[in-house]
């Protein structure tokens, strides 16, 4: 069950903005799909009432980098330069057809589209095989990652991780941070998978409005700002860029993301609701990043016996997508 619901109202032609660090209340707007998060300071998480609830109640999570602690903020950091690490060992995503404007990556599993084959993982194996022993690095880092990222989503509103978790087990197909699908998955790993792809797209990204066709009903998204070069998260709140907005045409609303000078959570029901990213202006050394868990509808809907694991051979210039034991074990030392 959504936290929020949308309810019929008026068309409204002027898009109501949601400037960050907070959300005005778009007018006839009553309730939403989003997810809330808890305030900043520990207050029991209390149901919300549905009756006419207003879109402004902390749809977003907006947390400055200079609020949080030195080990939350080493944190974050380690991920967005292991995502800029990452880029090199997987190709751009270009079958994406929203896709208009910048590069977006992807981390995880997927489903094979030749007949007969399941799953594997996206990768670029020429590159792979140019740099093994930084690749196999990464994918010791990659648990670490899953958990810096599940934590983050722990405290959503009406047991939201849960929910997905749960959903995710059920189907028995393996998680964005196991680089093998039959290795034993360590208990405080397992406690944060959720989902069985990440994506992360910089570089003034740009889509189509369209609606999502994931397995699951919400999407989890994150934003922040990094280094261009080296994938440094910015903390300077003086750097300032223009544009930038999460958009929901139908629903009059977006949000500016271009005083971003911190980490941005957004939960919404993006298989409901019609959604697109107009692209910021970036300065030349930084880049908004934004990530966001996937849950492919195909791949959920593929019985994943162990047994029976197939892989791909794309059709792009060294472009394989192949189990991490695959690659592992054709390498020449």
């Amino acid at each position: 069950m959504p936290l929020y619901t949308i309810e019929n109202t008026p068309t409204r032609r002027k898009l109501t903005q949601a400037v960050v660090p907070g959300i005005s209340t778009p007018r006839g707007i009553v309730g939403s799909g989003f997810y809330h998060f808890p305030p900043a300071h520990n207050r029991p998480n209390d149901p919300v009432s549905l009756k006419r609830t207003r879109i402004s109640r902390d749809p977003q999570q907006v947390r400055p980098f200079t609020t949080m602690s030195e080990v939350k903020v080493n944190q974050w950091n380690e991920l967005s330069q292991f995502l800029f690490c990452k880029k090199r060992f997987t190709n751009p995503i270009a079958t994406n057809r929203e896709l208009l404007k910048g590069f977006m990556f992807a981390i995880g599993w997927r489903k094979c589209s030749t007949k007969n084959e399941q799953f594997g993982l996206y990768g670029s194996l020429g590159e792979i095989e140019n740099e093994k022993d930084e690749w196999r690095n990464q994918g010791a880092n990659l648990s670490s990652v899953g958990c810096i990222i599940g934590q983050s989503l722990r405290y959503v509103r009406n047991n939201l991780f849960e929910k997905i978790q749960n959903c995710y087990k059920s189907l028995g197909v393996p998680s964005f941070d196991q680089v093998n699908y039959e290795a034993d998955i360590p208990a405080n790993q397992v406690a944060f998978q959720f989902a069985s792809a990440l994506t992360f797209t910089m570089n003034g990204f740009k889509n189509a409005p369209h609606v999502d066709k994931d397995a699951l009903l919400y999407a989890l998204g994150w934003w922040f700002r990094a280094d261009k070069r080296i994938g440094q998260i910015q903390i300077d709140a003086s750097k300032r860029c223009t544009g930038g907005k999460l958009i929901f045409p139908n629903e009059h609303f977006w949000i500016d993301l271009s005083k971003c000078h911190g980490l941005i959570q957004v939960v919404w029901a993006s298989s409901k609701f019609v959604h697109y990213t107009d692209p910021e202006q970036d300065d030349k050394s930084t880049t908004l990043v934004v990530m966001s868990a996937q849950f492919s509808r195909r791949l959920a809907k593929t019985k994943c016996q162990k047994s029976h694991i197939h892989y791909e051979v794309g059709k792009g210039a060294g472009y394989q997508i192949r189990d991490g034991n695959t690659i592992s074990s054709q390498f020449k030392e």
